[in-house]
């Protein structure tokens, strides 16, 4: 208790020196300078400002770190004890959610290697508590077994990679060994079915349900090897589809053989389509002592996800789920699984904003309840409060749901905690995914959470899991026909009558049922859907007839002259999209009737009693991210029609193409009832960047955001370089006085931004007391965009051919966006100059350089920037061109400005402003070198890897500049002619008072100050 307390209360890294002592080190003060100890290029990486040492025992040290880079930091600071054999623990404290994070390295172990964990510390979970109380140190252990032990202990956090991996080693070995179905994908879905399964009953075994053998499997496996029979036929099968999913008294003998079995009915042990089609799977006992010894003996299981992190529990099908996937679908699919904390804040998040927008409580009632398990005095049912996950993945959002609920509704008096929980997810809980394997993870992790709460150890009087068949569907939530022919056709048909009670009374029933009525169940399910879907698709078909109609009648009306008026192009792209979505229907309407089933998945056919009953309470997932670029053709053009926050950038390119989030979030706005919530996890850059700019305004504009909130240190917490925004805002229309929440966690202690302020158009700022200090800025100053126009450097198409090491009488220096810093330019390479000096491509090369680039002329012709002339011509040349500019990489932690000499070329990876003057270029530079110019650009600038951020040209264009008259012009002009930024001076020239500095100063990184000429 002491522990979970003081992890509590830890905010500071001062703190750390109590929560060590508890644990029986020494405490110790003492403040270690972070450059000289940790390497100043480290320490600046990770944006390390201060180091303490908090505790010791014997020759062992424990250090404490505050940095920008937590996760980057404690690594660094561990590889660094590690180089020079030195015995210690470094730590840190993560933001967003708050955590405290421990690296080390092991004696013995790996040469570099490190040991890294983290856990939360608002509620740290019983893992956390017992691998901090393993750190310990025993009276007389020398430091260097405590550093073995401890080393030990982190690795022992390790347990999920090492299973992802071995679970995919072995997933792909028995995929290659079906010889059919011929499809590589088929028999990869096939031995993941096989395999889920297996893990399911190894987290069943382990509570003694399978004849009360915690190692049953195992055990029945080497029976049959010793009897040389087939442990597919004799047990796999058997038990799947002959024990597990029938009642004990319609069983085989050779099933009643198996021992004493529960009935869990379930999906999960009834054969799939492809099953059905293929016949199921079937391997050699080599293949299976293989699976056994590979993977499930390997590791220890627990059907508690906060059990021992020594064990595999359930929380790790997320990890699995992530692993099945190749990195190259991963990357085209954007599915990454959602870290425990971070899901279990967003759903308190939307459960409370949806307590107050949906279910009338106060503020203030509605966070205790949430945040401290403190209900109300007249609590408001939360039976049929309804959420779904329109992108659900492995589930972790369904669970996150689950576990909240079943709190709510037991701190309101029901119980006992199993029968809720089957309430809530049989009345509650609901959510899609495009891949099946999602669908089949999210069902088997909601069947592990009731799992694990029953205590029955009669197996006869086990209950049976539920049907989830009329809950997780497999389907697009983006992209459906009849979404798509509303939008085309300007409305929808009326969800009303009896087709509707039909369809949620069938889900209801199929949820309890087995054996035979459960067959019955579903059919009656299916049958009510395509009876629903048959009428949804005449009614949309009957409408998208009348709008085809009003537009061939629009082309035959005759102007005054008596010509037929016609259709313009956006009227005549209109027609061709409605008659495409006619067509598709009707080919669905007539595949309905032939085959009997909803060929897709729609909202309004298999969720339409919840749909027509105004949608769901939540809607709150981690859609895919899911860059523009990357989607087909097609699809981007479909997302165009339906969604109208789906919007290109006015410039043209893949940079300026929204994300797939982008869709989800209007997405999920439309399936929200009035005064329903959408709680999202989306790209950071959805409050910046240009595309995003039509969301930001309906969010702003048509929503109540109750929260915009940064997730700090996330790429360490998602295993990926992602920078994620919480986003949660009710349906409902926004007041003048509404307040936006900066942060997760309990709203009254978060930082506030009016939302009023995210109405005006551009980024939005989310930090309430730099919004104020730009606020005034941009009032009081004109902007760089008033006055010159940042551009990016030249573009060669293709650097291989045109950048070399030597210079030639033929090419100039050139630098990327790296070999610029703060007054200093360091060209690394030179580029072929193929332009004459009036800046066209020259119409003949000189001899050598024809000799380098004539063998290559179709390569060049084949660049996407080529459309004709020379097939050697550069691209974007003018900044290479002016006399007099100023340059900066695109993406740096700080701006880092320089004037260049005249024969410098700037790349692609550098923006620049080319001035009239070579005073104003200086003067330029000394301002954009200033840590307060920084520390504006970084507010509103796109966040990229490693606390990197994006300093592009709408970034820029927006910093305020004083006017070119002023005195304070020639100031700074002398001083960029020096090399050299004044902060002070520059502040003066802004009228920054000491709280605006303080404001502006921890937004910009340490070492962001240029005062000095380097």
């Amino acid at each position: 208790m002491v522990l979970r307390e003081l992890l509590t209360r830890t905010e500071r890294i001062d703190d750390l020196r109590d929560l060590f002592g508890a644990l029986g080190f020494e405490a110790a003060w003492e403040d270690v300078p972070p450059g000289p100890w940790l390497g100043e290029t480290h320490a600046e990486a990770a944006g390390v400002s201060r180091v303490l040492l908090v505790a010791r025992h014997d020759a062992f040290r424990v250090f404490a770190l505050e940095a920008g880079d937590p996760d980057r930091a404690v690594r660094a600071a561990a590889q660094r004890l590690a180089a020079r054999a030195e015995r210690g623990l470094a730590c840190a404290l993560g933001t967003a959610p708050r955590r405290l994070i421990c690296a080390g390295w092991r004696p013995g172990g790996r040469p570099g290697a490190v040991r890294v964990a983290a856990w939360p510390l608002l509620h740290p979970p019983g893992s956390a508590l017992g691998t901090l109380e393993r750190f310990g140190p025993v009276p007389g252990e020398t430091s260097l077994a405590l550093s073995l032990r401890i080393g030990e202990a982190l690795a022992s956090e390790g347990v999920t990679p090492r299973f992802f991996k071995a679970f995919r080693s072995v997933l792909e070995r028995l995929a290659d060994r079906l010889a059919v179905p011929r499809g590589r994908a088929e028999r990869h879905a096939l031995a993941l079915t096989a395999l889920t399964r297996v893990l399911f009953l190894y987290f069943v075994q382990a509570k003694g349900w399978l004849d009360g053998d915690r190692r049953y499997l195992i055990h029945r496996f080497d029976e049959v090897i010793a009897l040389r029979r087939s442990f597919h036929r004799h047990v796999f099968d058997p038990l799947c589809f002959g024990a597990l999913n029938q009642p004990g008294g319609d069983r085989s003998r050779g099933a009643r053989a198996l021992g004493n079995l529960p009935f869990l009915n379930g999906g999960l042990f009834e054969p799939t389509t492809l099953e059905r089609r293929h016949g199921t799977a079937e391997w050699t006992n080599a293949d299976w002592r293989d699976a056994f010894e590979s993977l499930f003996e390997r590791f220890h299981f627990s059907v508690r996800e906060s059990d021992d992190a020594d064990f595999v529990a359930p929380d790790m099908l997320g990890r699995v789920f992530e692993g099945v996937m190749d990195p190259d679908d991963r990357r085209a699919s954007g599915s990454y699984y959602t870290p425990a904390a971070l899901v279990r804040e967003l759903v308190r998040a939307a459960l409370e904003a949806a307590l107050v927008s949906r279910c009338g409580l106060a503020p203030g009632p509605a966070e205790r309840w949430v945040h401290r398990g403190e209900p109300p005095a007249r609590p408001p049912g939360l039976a049929r409060l309804r959420v779904c996950d329109p992108a659900v993945g492995s589930g972790a959002f369904l669970l996150g749901a689950l576990e909240e609920l079943t709190a709510l509704r037991r701190t309101s008096g029901e119980g006992p905690a199993g029968v809720v929980r089957r309430d809530v997810l049989a009345h509650s809980l609901f959510g899609v995914d495009v891949k099946l394997t999602a669908v089949r993870l999210a069902e088997l992790r909601l069947w592990l959470a009731l799992v694990a709460d029953d205590d029955e150890m009669d197996v006869r009087r086990i209950a049976p899991l539920p049907n989830l068949d009329g809950h997780v569907r497999q389907g697009d939530a983006l992209l459906d026909p009849l979404a798509l022919a509303r939008v085309l056709g300007g409305g929808g048909p009326a969800l009303t009558g009896a087709m509707l009670e039909r369809l949620g009374a069938a889900r209801r029933t199929l949820f309890s049922m087995t054996g035979p009525a459960k067959r019955r169940a579903l059919a009656e399910l299916a049958r009510a859907e395509a009876a629903l879907a048959e009428r949804l698709f005449q009614d949309s078909i009957r409408m998208l007839e009348r709008r085809i109609a009003e537009l061939l009648a629009l082309a035959r009306d005759r102007d005054l002259f008596g010509r037929h008026h016609g259709l313009d192009a956006p009227q005549r792209a209109l027609l061709r999209r409605l008659r495409a979505s006619r067509r598709e229907l009707r080919g669905a309407l007539r595949r309905l009737r032939r085959e009997g089933g909803v060929p897709f998945f729609a909202f309004e056919a298999h969720f339409g009693d919840i749909v027509a009953r105004g949608g769901f309470d939540v809607v709150v997932g981690n859609p895919p991210w899911v860059r523009g670029e990357r989607l087909a053709p097609q699809v981007r053009e479909a997302l165009t029609t339906r969604y109208a926050a789906w919007r290109p950038a006015s410039r043209r390119g893949f940079a300026h193409l929204p994300d797939l989030a982008v869709a989800f979030v209007e997405r999920a706005l439309e399936l929200a009832a009035p005064g329903g919530v959408a709680a999202l996890l989306v790209p950071a850059k959805l409050a910046s960047c240009g595309y995003a700019e039509p969301l930001r305004q309906l969010l702003a504009h048509g929503t109540r955001i109750e929260r915009a909130a940064e997730v700090e240190g996330a790429a360490g917490a998602f295993g990926a370089a992602v920078y994620p925004m919480a986003l949660v805002a009710a349906r409902a229309e926004p007041a003048p006085h509404d307040q936006v929440a900066a942060a997760l966690g309990p709203t009254s202690a978060a930082p506030r931004v009016p939302q009023r302020l995210l109405q005006s158009g551009g980024p939005w700022i989310l930090s309430p007391q730099a919004s104020r200090v730009a606020r005034r800025l941009r009032d009081s100053f004109p902007a760089v965009g008033d006055r010159w126009t940042p551009q990016l450097g030249v573009k060669t198409g293709a650097d291989q051919l045109f950048l070399v090491d030597a210079a030639a009488p033929w090419t100039r220096p050139a630098v990327r966006g790296r070999d610029l810093a703060p007054w200093r330019v360091t060209p690394r390479a030179h580029v072929l100059w193929t332009h004459a000096a009036d800046g066209r491509p020259l119409a003949r090369l000189p001899r050598e350089l024809a000799r380098l680039l004539e063998p290559h002329l179709e390569r060049l012709r084949r660049r996407s920037d080529y459309r004709a002339g020379a097939p050697w011509q550069l691209f974007r040349t003018a900044l290479a061109y002016a006399p007099h500019r100023v340059l900066w990489p695109d993406v740096a932690r700080r701006l880092a400005a320089a004037v260049p000499g005249p024969d410098v070329v700037p790349l692609n990876t550098v923006y620049g402003i080319a001035t009239r003057t070579a005073d104003d270029a200086h003067a330029l530079a000394a301002l954009f070198n200033s840590r307060w110019l920084t520390a504006l650009a970084r507010l509103v600038a796109d966040p990229a890897r490693g606390g990197f951020r994006r300093f592009n040209a709408r970034v820029v264009c927006a910093l305020p500049v004083p006017p070119a008259e002023a005195p304070a012009w020639r100031a700074l002009t002398a001083a960029g002619s020096r090399g050299a930024s004044d902060d002070d001076a520059v502040a003066e020239l802004y009228h920054l008072d000491a709280s605006d500095r303080r404001v502006l100063a921890s937004l910009a990184p340490p070492g962001a100050s240029a005062a000095d000429p380097r």
